[in-house]
C-alpha cells in the first residue's frame, strides 16, 4: 500500500515539474514580478513652477552631495539635508529641509532608519518659521550640555527678521522621535550662540557641561532713530526645561550724520552697497594679531578677506535689508559648497559691525575670526551715496574712453567692465579689476584668475597723455611704495 501511494505521489510531483517547465515563459509573462528594494534619488533639476527661489535652492543648497533619503510628498521640494545618529542606535538617520508649494514656510522633517532594512521612517514635519531658502542653517549639537542632540536651525522670516531656534529630541515608545522647542527667538539684529569651554569630563561622557548661552542684538525701541542697541541674553533653565531671559542691557550707538541715515534707514540696499564699496579694516585687538582687510566691489558683487597672508573671495547669493544694514549669504568662488553669512551693520559714519556665520558643516558654534568693528580705509568718513564726482569717478571715468593702453615696453593694458587683460612681451594675464578711495588716492586692485593668485594694489595718478600707475601696499597707516618701477600708459586706438 505504502509503495502504491509514494507511486502516486511521485507521479504528481513529476507532471507538475514537466508543466511549470512548459509553461515557464508563459507565467513569467503574467506573473508579478518581485522588486527589490531600492532607493529614488531625485534630479537635481527639481523646479517649482513659479517660485525661483525655490528653483534655485534646489540645486544650489546640496552642498554635500547629500541627497533626500526620507520619503517626500509630490508637492514638496528638497532644499538641503543633515546627517546623524539621531537615536544612537548605530544608524545614520537624516533631517530634510523642503519647502511645501502652497507654504512660505521651510519645514525640517527628520527620518530614522532601520537597521535591518535600511529604510527611512518618516517623522513628524517642523515647520520653521524662514521663508528665505538661502539664509537657512541648520545642525545638530549639544547647546545644553547634558550631551542630547539639539536641532538648532536659524534664517530670516518673512519681514526680514532674524530667527533662531532650538528643539530637543525624545523617542517616543514606538520608536519614532519627536522635537520640542525650547527656544524660538526672533530680532531685528543678530542672533549668536556664545560657546563655552568645557572640562575633558564632559568630552569623556563622565559629566553634563555648561549650557552656550543666546545673546540677541535688537533695536532699541525707546530711541527708534538712533543706533542703539538692546542686548539680551538667554540661559538654559534646567526647572522649567527650556531657554529663559536673564539679562538685558542697552548699548548706546554712536551718533552719525542726518544724510547719512536717512539714506541707510530707508532700507535702500543700493545705497548701501555704494556705502560699502571699497576697504574696510579691522584693528588688531591683540598684541601679535593681524590687521584683517575686507573689500567690497559692488562691479562683481564680491568680498575679499584678506588677513596678510592669504585672501579669500566670497560671491554675494542673496542680500536682505536690515536695519541700518544689510544680511548676505556669500558662497566661496573657489569651493562653492563653503557659504558665509554675513550680517553687516552701520555703526558710525565711517565704521559698520560685522558677524560671520561660517559653514555649520565646517566650525559649528564658533565665533568667527572675521567678527568685529571695521572702519574705512579712506581715512575720512564715508561720502552719502549722493555725493559729487570724486577721484575714483573721474579714474573710471577715463579708463572707459579708451579701448586699450599701452607702455613704452609695449604691455597693453585693456579694460572691459569689470575685467582686464594685460598683455605683455613674455606673458599674458586676466583678471577682476576694481577702483578704491584709499585717503585722497585712487588705488588700483588688479586680481588675477586663478584659485592662488593674489590681488595687486596700484596708486592711480592722470597724466597728459594717460595715467600712471605706481604699485603700492595697503596697511592702517595707508599706502606704502613697494620700490617697483612705475609705469606710465596712454591711450592706443579708441
Amino acid at each position: 500500500m505504502k509503495r502504491v501511494f509514494f507511486g502516486i505521489l511521485f507521479a504528481l510531483l513529476a507532471g507538475l515539474f514537466i508543466w511549470l517547465f512548459l509553461n515557464r515563459q508563459t507565467l513569467s509573462s503574467t506573473g508579478s514580478v518581485r522588486q527589490q528594494p531600492r532607493t529614488v534619488i531625485p534630479a537635481t533639476t527639481v523646479s517649482s513652477a513659479g517660485n525661483a527661489d525655490t528653483d534655485v535652492a534646489a540645486t544650489s543648497y546640496d552642498e554635500s552631495k547629500i541627497q533626500p533619503l526620507v520619503p517626500l510628498a509630490n508637492d514638496e521640494t528638497f532644499l538641503q539635508a543633515i546627517t546623524g545618529d539621531l537615536n544612537h542606535d548605530g544608524t545614520a538617520d537624516q533631517i530634510c529641509a523642503v519647502k511645501n508649494v502652497t507654504d512660505s514656510a521651510i519645514y525640517l522633517i527628520p527620518g530614522l532608519q532601520n537597521p535591518a532594512t535600511g529604510e527611512y521612517f518618516r517623522g513628524t514635519a517642523l515647520k520653521t518659521g524662514v521663508t528665505q531658502s538661502r539664509t537657512l542653517l541648520f545642525y545638530i549639537t549639544d547647546i545644553i550640555g547634558d550631551h542630547s542632540d539639539a536641532l538648532v536651525y536659524s534664517g530670516m522670516t518673512g519681514d526680514n527678521l532674524q530667527l533662531l531656534a532650538v528643539y530637543l529630541p525624545s523617542i517616543t515608545a514606538q520608536g519614532k522621535i519627536e522635537y520640542r522647542a525650547v527656544a524660538d527667538l526672533r530680532s531685528d539684529g543678530p542672533i549668536t550662540i556664545k560657546e563655552i569651554s568645557r572640562y575633558e569630563a564632559y568630552d569623556l561622557g563622565l559629566t553634563s557641561g555648561e549650557s552656550y548661552p543666546i545673546i540677541t542684538y535688537s533695536s532699541d525701541p525707546e530711541a527708534p532713530q538712533t543706533l542703539d542697541q538692546v542686548e539680551r541674553t538667554y540661559q538654559w533653565d534646567k526647572i522649567l526645561k527650556r531657554y529663559t531671559q536673564i539679562s538685558e542691557v542697552r548699548i548706546t550707538g554712536k551718533k552719525i550724520e542726518s544724510t547719512l541715515l536717512r539714506q541707510l534707514q530707508g532700507g535702500d540696499i543700493d545705497s548701501f552697497k555704494r556705502f560699502l564699496t571699497g576697504l574696510w579694516y579691522r584693528s588688531p585687538s591683540t598684541e601679535g594679531d593681524q590687521t584683517l582687510y575686507l573689500f567690497y566691489d559692488a562691479t562683481t558683487d564680491e568680498f575679499v578677506f584678506n588677513n596678510g597672508a592669504t585672501e579669500e573671495i566670497y560671491q554675494i547669493d542673496s542680500i536682505v535689508s536690515r536695519r541700518y544694514g544689510v544680511y548676505l549669504t556669500t558662497r566661496n568662488r573657489s569651493i562653492s559648497s563653503i557659504r558665509r553669512l554675513i550680517d553687516i551693520e552701520l555703526s558710525a559714519a565711517d565704521e559698520i559691525r560685522i558677524k560671520i556665520q561660517e559653514d555649520v558643516k565646517l566650525k559649528i558654534g564658533v565665533a568667527s575670526d572675521w567678527d568685529g568693528i571695521y572702519r574705512k580705509m579712506s581715512g575720512a568718513p564715508s561720502k552719502p551715496a549722493d555725493q559729487g564726482e570724486n577721484a575714483v569717478s573721474a579714474i573710471k571715468e577715463m579708463i572707459g574712453g579708451a579701448a586699450d593702453w599701452k607702455a613704452v615696453d609695449g604691455t597693453t593694458l585693456t579694460f572691459q567692465q569689470s575685467e582686464y587683460y594685460l598683455a605683455g612681451p613674455a606673458s599674458a594675464e586676466r583678471g577682476i579689476w576694481a577702483i578704491l578711495e584709499v585717503g585722497e588716492s585712487a588705488v588700483m586692485q588688479l586680481r588675477p584668475y586663478g584659485d592662488k593668485a593674489v590681488s595687486r594694489f596700484y596708486r592711480v595718478s592722470r597724466t597728459k597723455s594717460g595715467f600712471l600707475m605706481e604699485s603700492v601696499t595697503i596697511s592702517m597707516k595707508g599706502l606704502s611704495v613697494t620700490g617697483e618701477s612705475s609705469v606710465e600708459y596712454a591711450a592706443g586706438t579708441p
